[in-house]
């Protein structure tokens, strides 16, 4: 899902469960799009949502200076919107109650939730299970119609790809390793021998077979830790030479022993190998080449959307 989407749906969210109460009475249109209006409530609390970290600690007279001074961008992001929702009718795409019931199990499979725990959550949020399935459905509207208009359309040809290989060869003609590591403290005035005792008790939980990001998340004092160990691709020159030599040695999904650096003791594990060349390069390019593709060709959508349309801004 695009950020645009994202944020689009979570808005949305927002101006269902708002007490409006309070601003009926200063409500009013600020825009019209083909003849759908967006009133000032709904801009107001994209505001607020969108622009949370900036106002942040902001109270009274700063705050709403500074609601102000966001509130023409966010409306041009809420117009652009409005005009893919209608686009997307125009064109005759519609949401079916089972495609939103498959995107609820999901939702529910990815956050390992029983369907009562999502009710609870929704009910926190002072959401319906039925204004949730409308929220659902708009989104998956919104995915159809860009993919339709904008993804379908990108077409990245391999000469492309050979292309920009060429000019950025350096970045991409060099081995990578992907690494999981737990690591454990050198003491500063403990014992050696009790922090190789808790590292051949790891060691024998691996070659048990137990998981080891989980073991990582247990037990490294790392800084990649809450990732599972998880410290991406590295390259030569880019970690200390303990880890480097370790590394290089390891085939994809062998685990060292562990060994001594001059910060700690380590274990790692190697999970992916990038020989480097073109060939290993292919994909990583093409998404690179298709993502800067499809900004490009979105804005132009966007942009002729607006073009087709009646836009009346009373902000």
């Amino acid at each position: 899902m695009n950020k645009r989407l994202a944020y689009y749906i979570l808005i949305s969210t927002l101006f269902l469960i708002g007490d409006l109460s309070a601003s009926v009475m200063l409500d009013r249109v600020v825009a019209t799009v083909n003849g759908e209006v967006i009133m000032w409530s709904e801009l107001r609390r994209a505001v607020e949502f969108d622009r949370r970290d900036q106002l942040r600690g902001l109270e009274g007279e700063e705050r709403e200076r500074a609601i102000r001074g966001y509130e023409r961008a966010v409306l041009n992001e809420l117009i652009d919107l409005r005009l893919q929702i209608q686009e997307a009718k125009r064109l005759g795409l519609d949401v079916s109650p089972s495609e939103v019931d498959s995107a609820i199990e999901d939702i529910k499979r990815k956050y390992g939730l029983t369907h009562e725990e999502l009710l609870r959550s929704l009910r926190s949020e002072g959401l319906t299970e039925e204004s949730y399935r409308r929220e659902l459905s708009e989104q998956i509207l919104l995915a159809k119609v860009v993919n339709l208009e904008v993804r379908s359309k990108i077409v990245i040809s391999e000469q492309e790809i050979e292309d920009y290989y060429r000019k950025n060869e350096s970045v991409y003609n060099k081995e990578r390793v992907r690494l999981r590591q737990i690591f454990l403290r050198r003491p500063d005035n403990g014992s050696l021998e009790e922090v190789e005792g808790r590292a051949m008790e790891i060691m024998r939980r691996i070659e048990a077979g137990e998981d080891f990001s989980r073991l990582a998340r247990e037990f490294s004092q790392g800084p990649a830790a809450d990732r599972g160990g998880d410290l991406g691709y590295i390259e030569r020159g880019s970690v200390i030479k303990e880890v480097e030599d370790v590394a290089f040695s390891l085939k994809v999904g062998e685990v060292s022993r562990p060994f001594w650096s001059p910060r700690g003791l380590h274990i790692i594990k190697v999970e992916d190998r990038v020989k480097g060349g073109l060939e290993e390069a292919r994909e990583e390019i093409r998404q690179v080449l298709f993502q800067r593709a499809f900004q490009k060709r979105y804005k132009e959508w966007i942009r002729a959307l607006r073009e087709d349309a009646y836009i009346e801004i009373n902000l």
